[in-house]
């Protein structure tokens, strides 16, 4: 049997308690003493028990209406704190969010994303989780993180992309490397030379390594890095040429060193928002989505 339980008629059933007198209960429920006292009265007609002895001048629970308030106290203030709980998330004013996020985007799009975030919602706990685009995708796949900061090398049914910032990538070289006298590069032009490249996984490995596979000319030497200021440090030793994206270059310790993109267009990439298409966002993500297209925008 389904119940109709009433939350108003408890409520006041509760503050007759507390106030000790209907008229001043009245007050706190904002309602006028007779439409109180009809509160009153359909509670103990649903429950077909009367729970209150009245005087003129006092009011005394029955017994019935003892064993009643000790089993609701509890249970009401519970679905209230859970009303205030509820309503603060969807208010932002408290929350988590876990956010999965290239590591060119926690350079640039992120800090001052979350600087204003915690300015204007100091309560909610942000986690930046840093890792390659591969990853990301896993991580978001497998409910780790809540949206990534990414790049959808193909589209796929099950994500949907929200575009922020376009990026295009880099070579990173010594002023008197002799790449510095061409006036547009080319991934051809790198096959041949010594290049510091990320790791396996990353938006920027992957485009290196599709565009060159059937190149037969790669016969310079690779080294692998996880950091994209392990690979700026590299550069300095004169191991090679790196290849990084623009976006993250206004962050690395690049005095000094000279700068070229490379022109062609699979090396560009449109960065964004990658979400669950089956996955609701939470307030607290969608005004930290909301913060981020503001950093995408001044960049």
């Amino acid at each position: 049997m389904i119940l109709n339980i009433k939350y108003r008629p408890l409520k006041a059933f509760l503050l007759a308690i507390e106030a000790g007198s209907f008229t001043h209960a009245a007050d706190q429920l904002g309602v006028t003493q007779p439409s109180f006292t009809a509160l009153i009265q359909d509670l103990e007609k649903t429950l077909d028990l009367k729970l209150f002895e009245r005087t003129t001048r006092s009011i005394s629970l029955t017994s019935a209406g003892v064993d009643l308030r000790d089993r609701i106290q509890r249970p009401i203030a519970d679905v209230e704190e859970t009303y205030r709980s509820m309503m603060d998330l969807a208010a932002v004013r408290r929350g988590s969010i876990v956010v999965g996020a290239l590591p060119s985007t926690a350079l640039t799009l992120i800090p001052p994303a979350l600087g204003r975030l915690r300015n204007e919602h100091p309560a909610l706990q942000i986690r930046v989780v840093e890792a390659h685009n591969d990853e990301l995708i896993a991580m978001l796949r497998t409910n780790q993180v809540e949206f990534a900061l990414a790049t959808m090398l193909v589209d796929v049914p099950d994500l949907e992309f929200i575009p922020l910032v376009a990026d295009v990538f880099c070579t990173v070289f010594p002023s008197d490397h002799p790449i510095a006298q061409l006036k547009r590069v080319t991934w051809t032009d790198l096959v041949a030379l010594d290049l510091v490249l990320l790791s396996h996984g990353s938006s920027a490995r992957s485009m290196f390594d599709r565009s060159v596979a059937a190149d037969d000319n790669c016969t310079g030497l690779r080294y692998d890095v996880t950091h994209m200021t392990t690979a700026v440090l590299l550069v300095r030793q004169r191991l090679g040429i790196a290849l990084l994206p623009k976006l993250a270059l206004p962050a690395l310790p690049l005095k000094g060193l000279m700068h070229k993109p490379i022109s062609d267009a699979s090396a560009k990439r449109m960065i964004g928002v990658i979400r669950r298409r089956d996955r609701q966002l939470s307030p607290a993500s969608q005004v930290f989505i909301k913060q981020l297209q503001r950093s995408a925008a001044e960049l």
